[in-house]
């Protein structure tokens, strides 16, 4: 796993000045009444843990509802609901629930309770992530009342991992619920640490310690999660002592937060790939045009398109001066240190003539016209990012206009509109970080041809399509011998990273601020979570 590095900064004049500044940072809790306050960057856009499976939105769930199987801050599993779990044969695992477990409202954890949260969780209406490509390939059922039996189609080593994605949910509260009723709170019931309060959709969203919790007790009685987008703005509350907690600091403000009075840094790589997304299932894409505005055939089918695109683009440059360093080149779908990792993928290094010279090979010495499509509130300075890769792309003659939107609106777009409920758009930027710590994830959910009836290529929303690397794929999925599913994934990476089935851009490096009072150890997944964070000693 990736190493992190925790900076806490400030001496003891730094100190005296915090005292001033923060009115006593040590009190923090007490003239808070144990409340801890919160900013992210992205907005949660919904409290239903089905409904999207996004950092903002995953992090809130993770408070109000446990999962089977937890991930720890490198994200290795740990137990959650189940105290324990063993493969019972190649295709059968089973898994014993922890005692005494009770939702909110005082009913108690039952294993229905716990298949008719994975039941749900594929068939959720309007959900912008369909957990069937964790789920789809298994059937779960009751052994006793502390018993869950899963089975699996074919040998499927990552049950543990996959189980990890979906939260647990009440089967008495959740029949027949709403992803409305879980934002107004009338079904929002788990077993989790905390308590749902409140939630304003764009404003924030409540929660008090739920005291019967099973597991350690968070030290605060109430906490608060308010998205602030602008990136100054959420450093100016944090210093102003309007919140305790920033997550996604900008980069352009870590020089200054390094020196800061009263402020700590926790800085991690991610486990979270962004890149560029290219339409490959459409004879004519919609936002693709000559350079004269007429309709041409789509030309991100054309490999050498594809090829061009990855050489017009100087990924360092971006990293170095968009990111100001808080980013890391990319070159495969995840970095360093997770499994499936491909030392042997080389990055790509800029190389205009010969982007230029492919294009003309492809029929399109001219180039042509694009639009790319982006969020601009869900990644550090995406809309930079996504400005500054137009103009890369305009420089070899692919004329790219930009059109960046709030992530709730993106996503919906970036997820339908198209064929087979694919993208509305052409080609754009986005994020995917492997839920499960691995490639597998990515592999399954990115580069996998779309298959909703088997939950493969959830995520591969402009349908790249390879069936050799699909048999690939699902062959290392059913290997139980690590050495050998890795050795599979790896050169499924080394294909897919030729085919330019996607183009990774880079890999965030995850900054926190926090008043100096208190600590967190950044995870690899980048969720921010309050019941980790803790006064310091």
């Amino acid at each position: 796993m990736n190493v992190q590095r925790r900076t806490f900064l400030g001496g003891a004049g730094a100190l005296l000045a915090a005292a001033s500044l923060f009115q006593g940072a040590r009190v923090l809790a007490a003239e808070r009444d144990g409340t801890l306050t919160i900013a992210f960057a992205s907005e949660t856009s919904s409290v239903d843990p089905h409904w999207h499976i996004v950092t903002a939105n995953s992090s809130v769930s993770q408070h109000i509802f446990d999962r089977l199987v937890h991930l720890d801050a490198t994200q290795t599993p740990v137990p959650g609901l189940a105290t324990a779990w063993k493969s019972v044969d190649d295709n059968t695992w089973e898994f014993v629930l922890r005692e005494g477990v009770t939702f909110h409202d005082g009913a108690p954890l039952t294993v229905e309770d716990v298949i008719f949260s994975y039941e749900r969780a594929q068939n959720v209406p309007g959900a912008i992530f369909n957990l069937r490509a964790y789920l789809g390939d298994k059937t779960f059922e009751k052994v006793d009342e502390k018993t869950l039996r899963v089975r699996t189609q074919q040998s499927n080593p990552l049950v543990p991992i996959e189980l990890s994605t979906t939260a647990i949910i009440s089967r008495r509260i959740g029949e027949g619920a709403t992803s409305a009723d879980y934002n107004s709170g009338k079904a929002a019931i788990g077993t989790g640490p905390f308590k749902f309060v409140e939630y304003v959709p764009g404003a924030r969203i409540v929660m008090e310690r739920h005291d019967a919790y099973w597991g350690a007790k968070p030290e605060w009685r109430k906490v608060v999660i308010q998205p602030i987008a602008v990136g100054g703005s959420r450093v100016a509350a944090l210093q102003a002592g309007d919140v305790d907690m920033i997550d996604s600091v900008p980069p352009a403000d870590i020089a200054h937060l390094e020196s800061a009075a009263g402020v700590a840094l926790e800085r991690g790589v991610a486990n979270r790939m962004i890149f560029l997304s290219f339409d490959q299932g459409r004879k004519v894409s919609p936002f693709v045009r000559g350079k004269d505005g007429s309709e041409i055939p789509n030309p991100f089918l054309d490999l050498r398109v594809r090829q061009a695109i990855n050489l017009a683009i100087d990924k360092k440059a971006i990293a170095a001066r968009i990111l100001e360093g808080n980013g890391q080149a990319a070159e495969q779908l995840v970095p360093p240190g997770i499994f499936g990792h491909n030392a042997g993928i080389k990055l790509v290094e800029p190389d205009i003539a010969k982007a230029k010279a492919l294009l003309a090979e492809a029929g399109l010495p001219d180039g042509f016209r694009v639009t790319l499509h982006g969020p601009n509130d869900r990644f550090i300075r995406d809309t930079a990012v996504v400005q500054a890769v137009a103009q890369m792309l305009t420089r070899i003659g692919i004329a790219t206009e930009v059109e960046t939107m709030p992530g709730t609106v993106f996503y919906k777009r970036a997820s339908g509109g198209g064929p087979e409920d694919g993208s509305e758009f052409s080609f754009f930027l986005i994020g995917y970080g492997a839920a499960t710590g691995e490639v597998s994830a990515a592999l399954r959910n990115l580069v996998h041809s779309f298959d909703k009836s088997k939950g493969f290529g959830s995520n591969n929303r402009l349908r790249y399509s390879n069936r050799e690397l699909d048999a690939m794929i699902e062959k290392g999925l059913g290997t139980l011998d690590d050495d050998a599913r890795r050795a599979l994934f790896e050169e499924v990476c080394a294909r897919a990273m030729n085919d330019v089935a996607v183009l990774p851009l880079y890999y965030p490096i995850s900054v926190w601020g926090m008043k100096n009072s208190l600590t967190y150890a950044g995870r690899t997944d980048e969720r921010t979570l309050a019941f980790d964070v803790t006064m310091k000693a």
